[in-house]
């Protein structure tokens, strides 16, 4: 059984990391309004902005990077 624990940390890690990527995707929706002037009408545009926040990402991304090594170090000794 502890041969297979960095394995079974890795998959638990793997998940973490999809889940804070997942949770650190941010969308919200933008109209941009445009005044009417001599040339032309005014109008609006309204669009999804997605972003990704910082920590959360940079959390996931290092949950990741343990989860590759965990296995790789099982991989290798083999």
């Amino acid at each position: 059984m502890r041969r297979f624990a960095p394995v079974v940390v890795a998959v638990v890690l793997a998940v973490v990391a999809v889940v804070l990527w997942v949770q650190s995707r941010t969308t919200t929706t933008v109209t941009e309004q445009f005044p009417t002037t001599s040339s032309f009408e005014g109008f609006s545009v309204t669009y999804d902005s997605t972003r990704v926040a910082g920590p959360w990402a940079a959390l996931s991304v290092v949950a990741a990077a343990v989860a590759v090594y965990l296995v790789m170090r099982v991989v290798r000794r083999r």
